[in-house]
């Protein structure tokens, strides 16, 4: 096994009686799906009694504790993270799978009813859960909950999407964000994850898929200091905008990969010919053009290194002298996969970190994904394919 892998082994693990978080991105349930692929790689009894123990902890701490409901911190993540289990010698019964539909299917309709989608932490996110639970069985109670969803989505895209994009807060006032974790990108990957594996669905989202790119592109607009052409978000009441970072969670490297799904889906060359080109410029930006402060995957290093690599096979293009470029700066950044440190904006300090988000546990993933060792289906729980 390669030495790097071991050091971030050892990293996670030793963080691991400190962390109660439960969440897919902000805590265990991200050492859950590392331990399952780690495992799958290197099948070493170690690995596999450490994925055992995450999980027991993570269930204890969901009877113990009020937990979030989302994919990003909460239930929803965990619930999806089990699903998704790829050791076949772990078995979750049924029941225990129904008990967690029912504690996340109220909050579910109300997140819905009140248009409340956004992918990370709200409806779209939760429904992640959802089309696992009828992939594994195909209920009939799921199955309404995912129809009722779908309808109520796509009606709502085609009818007024700004309606159900605009986001408000107090500094930003209200916005849209463009991007694959918050913004138009996730609602154009989502559609097309969710008519994929929801085979029963009858709608034809052929035109919310149009709605969604005609609304991203109406945007574009190069940002000669970033040198990417989305935003980050744009300000409604003034048109002001916060530019992107060269990034998972925002900026042109997601929108591409949403555009290119959503031009072979549409078999559009033109969509398909944009995305590609947003790609093919992405990969010649430098680090001090990026914005990237650290390693992380959410607005890190190793997020652009595994969009670089997901895109080489996708679009049959070679950017291998781009991911080798972005490996050495990852290197760098870790100290040789020594040190594992965020950079938090609000602080503007550098801290020790673990998740999948922006710690460890992300890199560990996106390394054991450009070495061959697993393959990139961990990714669809970032919205990311």
């Amino acid at each position: 096994m390669q030495n790097k892998i071991l050091k971030i082994e050892k990293n996670i693990w030793d963080s691991f009686s400190k962390e109660n978080r439960i969440g897919l991105y902000l805590g265990l349930s991200g050492f859950i799906l590392f331990y399952d692929y780690l495992y799958e790689a290197y099948p070493v009894v170690e690995f596999e009694n450490k994925l055992l123990a995450v999980i027991e902890k993570t269930n204890e701490l969901i009877e113990e504790q009020q937990n979030s409901i989302s994919l990003c911190s909460g239930v929803a993540g965990y619930g999806l993270t089990l699903l998704r289990l790829r050791n076949s010698s772990i078995d979750i019964s049924e029941d225990y799978f129904v008990s967690i539909d029912a504690i996340l299917l109220e909050d579910f309709e109300i997140l819905c009813a009140s248009n409340n989608f956004d992918f990370m932490h709200e409806a779209m996110g939760i429904a992640m859960y959802f089309i696992e639970r009828y992939k594994s069985n195909k209920n009939i109670a799921i199955t309404k909950i995912l129809s009722i969803f779908a309808k109520n989505l796509i009606l709502k895209i085609n009818g007024d999407f700004k309606n159900i994009l605009v986001k408000s807060d107090e500094s930003r006032g209200d916005y849209y964000s463009f991007g694959l974790a918050h913004g138009v990108a996730s609602y154009l990957n989502f559609l097309i994850y969710l008519k994929t594996h929801f085979t029963v669905l009858n709608a034809d989202i052929s035109k919310t898929l149009k709605v969604c790119v005609d609304f991203l592109v109406s945007y574009k607009n190069y940002d000669t200091k970033t040198k990417q052409y989305y935003a980050n978000v744009i300000s409604i009441e003034t048109n002001k905008i916060i530019p992107s970072r060269l990034s998972w969670c925002q900026g042109d490297l997601g929108v591409s990969n949403a555009l290119y799904n959503a031009g072979v889906f549409l078999d559009d060359t033109l969509l398909i010919n944009e995305a590609i080109s947003l790609m093919n410029h992405s990969a010649t930006l430098s680090l001090e053009d990026s914005a990237v402060d650290d390693f992380g995957v959410c607005h890190g290093s190793a997020g652009i290194l595994i969009q670089l690599y997901l895109a080489s096979k996708k679009y049959k293009i070679d950017y291998s002298k781009e991911i080798d470029r972005w490996y050495e700066i990852l290197k760098k950044q870790t100290c040789n996969f020594e040190e594992y440190l965020w950079f938090d904006n609000s602080s503007k300090q550098y801290i020790p970190e673990t998740n999948l988000l922006v710690g460890s546990v992300g890199l560990g993933l996106t390394l054991l994904t450009i070495e061959n060792k697993i393959d990139t289906k961990w990714l669809e729980v970032i919205n990311l394919y």
